[in-house]
């Protein structure tokens, strides 16, 4: 079973993301937090994280840099949440954009999770 990392402080968006993974066989993980994920994607070694960009404290942005420079995590793949139309060069394995579009959130995991 492939593990996901969901890391967004919105409540509402880990609970529908988690829900329909789950449903369709995926084994999620929660992080309400920047700091939360990168201890969890640390912790857990997800197959996959979806991350949202827009966070407060610590931001996506800064969570996907730690996550890139860590040995451990630096080969996972991270899908990008997001409601902004551009996010600049942010180099990720896929986009997501807000309002979630769930038939395109089940192709983006399927795809990301075949790089392993």
């Amino acid at each position: 079973m492939k593990k996901v990392l969901i890391i967004d402080d919105n409540e509402q968006n880990r609970l529908l993301v988690k829900l329909v993974l789950e449903q369709n066989g995926y084994q999620v993980i929660e992080a309400e937090s920047g700091v939360d994920g990168i201890r969890k994607a640390i912790d857990h070694l997800p197959d996959l994280i979806i991350l949202d960009i827009m966070m407060p404290q610590v931001s996506g942005w800064e969570v996907m840099e730690v996550l890139k420079e860590n040995t451990a995590t630096k080969k996972i793949p991270v899908v990008v949440l997001t409601a902004l139309d551009q996010i600049g060069d942010l180099e990720a394995d896929g986009y997501l954009q807000k309002p979630l579009d769930v038939a395109r959130l089940l192709e983006t995991v399927a795809e990301a999770v075949k790089w392993d």
